[in-house]
């Protein structure tokens, strides 16, 4: 998607949701009338002569001693306490009906949903690998942008507390060799779907002096591994399912994902509470629709890294090795005994049992991939040497 592209679609966004906006206080209005109208028949009802109540009839405003005019959620005028919140309809109201009954409104609800359903058809893509469609709003572009500016700040401070290991050192050389071979095989036409962001992507790998057992990366092939991760470590093969996994969210493009969802959420949400004055809160949300799909994304890495590593000719059995460490050391640190619907990852021993399950169909793409002459070559040198 190019960049005028992007903005065409944001400029869209814009425009529905000051539509929905401008409806929801036509909305707001039109009961407001219903409920004033009613007020003044009830203040009218056994009146004769004038419609208007004259100043000698209108009832005088009790107002508190020591209060002022404006008390709390109420105010009081000439014509008693009135709440200046929420007022529901009266039951003989027909202002919602002539809202919905209106041809004008009716053809704005219907331009604004055919226009969401056609950006977001247009800006679905296919996963490699996993073939799953998912639906995209952020180009390119702006993705790489968001992660080279969130990798060196990341640099920056890390050198600032000197816990940045050189590019000499060894452990950032194993880490770079490893990593580098998992993404030649990653950037290739192999596994189908859309992999536009893969090309001209400039990988780098980076090691931090860390107790953290950890690893991400961020858009644009920035990876960063903590050495409390390398501890647990003990060959190449764990090494490359790890920055397997953290590559399978580049091919992926789950932080593009995340943060589509996340502008989608804060659209649905200002337009229910500026429009409808209904409030979303976030906590609830989080639970319900991040959580669940931060799991689905982490399934998917799994699902692709096993394969990446596999067709670069590592043991894609050491991934579930790798998992059984993790999982030991979530027990130590009591993460072990969080809910499931609150993690952001599957709960470990699942993932386990599905790499296990995967593990066997790998054969076949390393064999593809030419390990089996690599591996004799091998062998054979050492036999030599």
């Amino acid at each position: 998607m190019s960049l005028v592209q992007h903005f065409r679609r944001r400029k869209f966004l814009t425009d529905i949701c000051k539509k929905a906006i401008q409806l929801g206080h036509e909305y707001k209005k039109g009961k407001e009338l219903v409920n004033k109208r009613s007020f003044f028949s009830r203040s009218q009802q056994g009146q004769t002569g004038s419609s208007v109540l004259r100043p000698s009839q209108r009832p005088k405003t009790v107002v508190p001693q020591n209060h002022h005019a404006w008390h709390g959620s109420y105010y009081y005028n000439s014509w008693g306490p009135r709440r200046s919140g929420y007022v529901r309809f009266d039951s003989g109201g027909r202002a919602p009906r002539d809202w919905i009954q209106n041809k004008r409104n009716q053809r704005i609800v219907l331009i604004a949903g055919a226009g969401c359903v056609y950006i977001y058809v247009s800006s679905r893509q296919e996963i490699p690998y996993t073939h799953r469609y998912h639906s995209v709003l952020v180009d390119i572009d702006t993705e790489r942008m968001l992660g080279e500016q969130t990798f060196r700040q990341i640099l920056a401070e890390a050198k600032m507390n000197r816990s940045l290991l050189p590019p000499h050192h060894m452990a950032s050389q194993m880490v770079r060799r490893v990593g580098k071979r998992i993404a030649a095989v990653a950037s290739d036409d192999y596994g189908g779907g859309y992999k536009e962001q893969m090309k001209g992507i400039q990988w780098e790998f980076a090691v931090i002096q860390s107790p953290d057992v950890n690893a991400f990366v961020v858009p644009g092939g920035k990876v960063v591994v903590f050495t409390g991760l390398l501890n647990l470590i003990r060959s190449e093969d764990e090494l490359a399912a790890v920055l397997a996994h953290e590559v399978a969210h580049i091919v992926a493009r789950h932080a593009a994902e995340r943060m589509t969802q996340g502008s989608v959420i804060e659209f649905i949400r200002m337009v229910a509470y500026l429009g409808f004055g209904i409030p979303l809160f976030s906590g609830p949300l989080q639970a319900l629709f991040f959580l669940p799909n931060s799991r689905q994304a982490e399934t998917e890495a799994d699902t692709i890294g096993v394969q990446l590593a596999a067709r670069a000719c590592y043991d894609a059995s050491a991934a579930a090795t790798v998992f059984e460490k993790l999982g030991r050391e979530e027990k130590k640190s009591g993460m072990s005994s969080i809910p499931a619907f609150l993690r952001t990852h599957p709960v470990t021993e699942e993932r386990v049992r599905n790499i296990k399950a995967m593990v066997p169909k790998t054969s076949l793409l390393a064999e593809e991939s030419g390990c089996n002459d690599m591996q004799s070559f091998a062998d054979y040198a050492k036999r030599i040497f």
